[in-house]
């Protein structure tokens, strides 16, 4: 759905298409931002739409670092869009990037216990003593790449939120 307004009476006119348009992408941002979210991180995404702008249609992301003892964060972020169709393409990219991601990360895990004795740097040895964790950075150009493929669909503007 893409709703497009071109004057202020038209905001009272598709009111309805406006609000079911938020409540679909916001279901998608929250099913999106999930699995960015990790132990040490806590990713939200809202979806806001801003009438008489230019760019209407928002995604806002916010980072928490876990734990969460305070209402500070590590990145606040607003993407804008033209369209909603556009914003809901933008969101639908990074879920199916993740996605991805994922797997590639897997797959370089798996590589990488065939290559030693059978346990992951970082899981505990047959004496309970730790290995060094396994270093995923050279896993990012491949990451990026990626990433730079799936997600094509981007904001016509990005604005940094100042930190509190």
């Amino acid at each position: 759905m893409s709703v497009t307004l071109e004057n202020p009476k038209d905001m009272t006119d598709s009111a309805p298409e406006i609000a079911q348009a938020l409540r679909s992408l916001q279901s998608v941002a929250t099913l999106c931002a999930t699995t960015f979210t990790t132990q040490q991180l806590k990713v939200e995404y809202r979806v806001a739409y801003s009438a008489g702008a230019a760019l209407p249609w928002r995604l806002l992301e916010v980072h928490y670092r876990k734990p969460r003892n305070d209402d500070r964060y590590t990145l606040r972020r607003m993407h804008c869009f033209s369209t909603s169709e556009c914003l809901r393409r933008s969101i639908q990219e990074r879920a199916k990037w993740k996605a991805c991601d994922q797997q590639l990360v897997a797959s370089y895990l798996v590589k990488v216990r065939a290559s030693s004795d059978g346990h992951l740097r970082g899981e505990p040895d047959a004496q309970g003593e730790a290995r060094p964790s396994v270093d995923l950075s050279e896993l990012r150009p491949a990451r990026l790449e990626l990433r730079a493929q799936i997600c094509v669909t981007r904001p016509e503007r990005v604005v940094d939120l100042l930190n509190s």
